[in-house]
């Protein structure tokens, strides 16, 4: 789990840039305006989750080994939810779109970087089978966590 610092940099970064389809963050049954996901009637929609190395030794030769560089980093994760039968095509257009949100930024003052993103193979998605899934991973790091 990505520490609460990332977590928070992420979802606002979000909030305030992405606004093509509604976004279920982690453990909440409703997105960010407060309307019920997923939708009565399908419809697009991203599901947000994160996963992290809370800690990892970047550097060696301090006098204390607390005194070296530790940076925290890990991926994100998106599904992108697609009404089943409608293709994949607007789909991946959204996934792309995700991850050019997250090329080049870097957010908690420069010190929480983006790096290497892929976009998956479309499965079945979840939801009684009314949804098609694109998932996009997204690698971070935050140094010196």
């Amino acid at each position: 789990m990505a520490s609460g610092a990332v977590s928070a940099a992420i979802e606002d970064h979000l909030t305030a840039n992405w606004s093509t389809t509604p976004m279920l963050f982690e453990n909440k049954d409703t997105d960010e305006s407060g309307n019920a996901l997923p939708p009565a009637t399908p419809g697009y929609f991203v599901e947000v989750s994160f996963t992290g190395k809370t800690y990892g030794q970047q550097s060696i030769g301090a006098s204390l080994q607390a005194d070296n560089r530790w940076d925290e980093e890990g991926f994100l994760f998106f599904n992108v939810m697609i009404p089943r039968g409608d293709g994949s095509r607007t789909g991946r257009t959204y996934a792309k779109s995700l991850c050019d949100l997250f090329r080049g930024v870097t957010l908690l003052s420069g010190d929480l970087e983006f790096l290497d993103a892929s976009i998956g193979e479309g499965e079945k998605g979840k939801y009684d089978g009314n949804y098609f899934m694109i998932p996009v991973d997204i690698e971070w790091r935050r140094v010196e966590a």
